[in-house]
């Protein structure tokens, strides 16, 4: 539960983000109130607002403390980090925030598209940025001989998941599945490298 009181303003963004991230896991994102998420995190609609225009602009932030940018993302190896990108992808795409949560909030950007920019500009955009910064490393190293272009390596690598996370019927996300969507980027890329740690690694 989220403390309530008269908490410092960064704290009051934090308990926002912590109160909706609770509700959203337990109830789904459609069916979280404002009220809800003010009354829990022990604060008011006027607060939420200074910081906030809608629930979903809370999402990225959501979505950025639970599972960061990947901005940090630096193993040494091209392997090394792909593997670490759908290791977390796999731990976003499991949570239940995001299970719970993520076809409501596709139904509400849908039919309000301009609830999606800070989603884009705050979350989004800055993981896929990254996917550049990575190949640009493998390709300095010599791992990727093909100069393939970084958002479809982001989407070759994000769109299974995705898939798995949001269509009813599907089999699961397992470690299986997550390393072939590793094995489809390194081909993308040209990578003849040697790719056994992605077998040793623990994915899921």
């Amino acid at each position: 539960m989220v403390r309530s009181g008269r908490p410092h303003k960064s704290q009051v963004e934090d308990n926002i983000v912590r109160a909706m991230s609770e509700l959203v896991a337990e109830h789904g994102y459609s069916s979280v109130t404002l009220d809800q998420v003010v009354t829990l995190a022990g604060t008011n609609k006027p607060a939420f607002y200074r910081r906030f225009r809608h629930l979903a602009e809370v999402v990225p932030h959501i979505l950025a403390s639970r599972h960061g940018t990947d901005e940090d993302i630096d193993t040494g190896s091209l392997v090394g980090d792909l593997v670490e990108v759908q290791r977390r992808q796999c731990r976003l795409f499991t949570d239940p925030v995001v299970t719970r949560g993520l076809t409501g909030w596709l139904a509400h950007v849908d039919s309000d598209p301009e609830t999606t920019a800070p989603f884009f500009r705050d979350y989004l955009a800055p993981r896929r940025a990254y996917t550049q910064v990575i190949l640009d490393r493998a390709r300095n190293r010599g791992e990727a001989t093909v100069d393939a272009d970084a958002a479809w390596i982001a989407d070759l690598l994000t769109g299974p998941l995705l898939m798995r996370a949001v269509i009813p019927g599907l089999p699961p996300i397992d470690s299986t599945f997550v390393t072939h969507s590793i094995h489809a980027a390194l081909d993308a890329v040209g990578f003849q490298g040697d790719r056994r740690i992605i077998e040793r690694a623990t994915v899921n």
